[in-house]
């Protein structure tokens, strides 16, 4: 990777690291950015995961509705199409907050470029290649929760149709 003045991280002049070249305003001006940014991307991780908390709460809390007013085929019909609606939210939803994530991580990514060498080296300890993998990992683990958790809502409506 080569910083601003064409050298290589490894290869520097005086086998020192090569510092930013950046004026203190716009190093300041760089910085607020990068912290904003971390901060946007720990807190569209927060926000994934309580929608899936929230999410099988609620599917919790449509299942524990209908046995409370002995829900008919009806209500249990009109509950299976909110759950249906509600999976297919929140799949979105996640999705959405994936690519905000990725786009912040773009700007990082962008910020970094103009700092120093050392600085650059000590964010390529975990490579981007394997962020990338782990956040869609949990991506991925984030909408099978939310999908196993739709039909077992369902099932249990069905349930207490059976039941009532």
């Amino acid at each position: 990777m080569t910083d601003q003045s064409g050298l290589n991280a490894e290869e520097s002049a005086d086998g020192e690291h090569q510092s930013s070249t950046l004026d203190e305003l716009t190093h300041a001006e760089l910085g607020f950015l990068y912290q904003e940014s971390t901060e946007t991307v720990r807190f569209a991780k927060t926000q994934q995961w309580w929608t899936v908390g929230s999410t099988l709460l609620v599917f919790g809390a449509l299942v524990g509705i209908a046995k409370l007013v002995s829900a008919d085929k009806g209500y249990v019909d009109l509950l299976t199409v909110v759950i249906i609606l509600l999976t297919m939210a929140v799949i979105f939803t996640l999705v959405i907050y994936q690519m905000w994530q990725h786009t912040e991580m773009m700007k990082i990514e962008n910020i970094a470029a103009y700092y120093s060498d050392l600085f650059r080296d000590v964010r390529k300890l975990k490579s981007r290649n394997e962020a990338n993998i782990q956040r869609y990992l949990l991506l991925a683990f984030m909408v099978f929760t939310v999908t196993i958790g739709a039909p077992t809502a369902y099932f249990g409506l069905q349930q207490l149709l059976l039941q009532g």
